[in-house]
């Protein structure tokens, strides 16, 4: 009877120390998605954030072949000066940033001119968007929404949404940044 009464403490005991060993391994997943994906949003905003600074101004539309790329809500274009093999700053000559969202994926792409040592890129930023919106503001404190030419500050809310065991964490972070004014 002795023998029956330790194994049913050991095989309780044993049951209990699994389910805290599975709750756990999920516990962990859920808070490295979470991490993840809180990088992934810090990371793209940076790069938007910094590539606005460089920006003279926000392009309207810009035509690369028989495509037009448009600023608007959910795609911003702008306006770079070109640079030269030394990172200097070409006058007069412009390269085109254009962000956008492709299904889930924010993308970022680079159309140098001819004469700019910059290199034209097509890059994926994260893929696990699930909204992306540029707002175009004056210089007013509050600022005002204008239209993309007349911007001096662009707002950037983006969300991203990731499965996460059973459910889909979603996490949204909202940044703004100058445009260039020298």
């Amino acid at each position: 009877i002795e023998i029956l009464i330790a194994m049913g403490i050991a095989s309780i005991t044993g049951t209990l120390l699994l389910a805290i060993i599975v709750n756990s391994t999920g516990l962990f997943y859920k808070q490295s998605s979470k991490v993840e994906e809180g990088r992934n949003i810090n990371d793209a905003l940076s790069q938007i954030r910094a590539n606005i600074k460089q920006a003279n101004s926000v392009a309207t539309s810009f035509m690369v072949g028989s495509t037009t790329y448009t600023s608007g809500m959910s795609q911003l274009v702008l306006k770079v000066p070109a640079i030269d093999s030394a990172n200097n700053i070409v006058d007069n000559i412009f390269d085109y940033f254009f962000y956008f969202l492709d299904t889930t994926k924010l993308r970022f792409k680079t159309f140098p001119d001819p004469a700019s040592s910059r290199i034209a890129q097509d890059q994926i930023f994260t893929t696990s968007v699930d909204s992306l919106k540029f707002q175009y503001l004056d210089s007013a404190n509050p600022p005002n929404e204008v239209a993309p030419a007349s911007s001096s500050k662009v707002r950037i809310s983006l969300t991203l949404r990731q499965k996460s065991g059973a459910d889909f964490e979603t996490q949204t972070a909202t940044s703004e940044a100058n445009l260039r004014n020298d």
